[in-house]
C-alpha cells in the first residue's frame, strides 16, 4: 500500500501570495532599537522600538554570545506585560530587537 501526501490549492495558493518574511516569522532580521537608560551601568532600562517607549521592569536573563560578532543578550518583560529580547552588539555598540 502505498501512501501519498495529498496537498491542497488553498495552501499551496495562500502561501505562494504572500512575502517570505509572513511565511517564516521566525526568520525576520533584528530591528534597531535607541536605549534611552541602563540599569548598573549594562542592562536596558528604557528603549524605544517603532516609535513606541517601553519600560523594562525586569531582566530574565542575560547571556554572552561570542564568535565573529559578540552580543550579549536580554530577556527583558515590560510594564506591558510582554516579553522581548534585545541585544547589545557590542562590538559597535549597538542595540537591537531580535522580534
Amino acid at each position: 500500500m502505498m501512501l501519498t501526501r495529498r496537498r491542497t490549492s488553498i495552501t499551496t495558493a495562500a502561501l505562494r501570495r504572500r512575502p517570505l518574511a509572513m511565511r517564516w516569522p521566525f526568520s525576520s532580521r533584528p530591528e534597531p532599537v535607541a536605549v534611552s537608560g541602563r540599569r548598573y551601568g549594562y542592562a536596558p532600562w528604557r528603549f524605544l522600538y517603532r516609535g513606541d517607549l517601553y519600560r523594562v521592569c525586569r531582566v530574565d536573563a542575560v547571556r554572552d554570545a561570542g564568535g565573529h560578532t559578540p552580543r550579549r543578550y536580554f530577556t527583558v518583560r515590560c510594564a506591558d506585560g510582554r516579553r522581548y529580547t534585545l541585544f547589545q552588539d557590542l562590538r559597535a555598540g549597538t542595540w537591537h530587537i531580535d522580534p
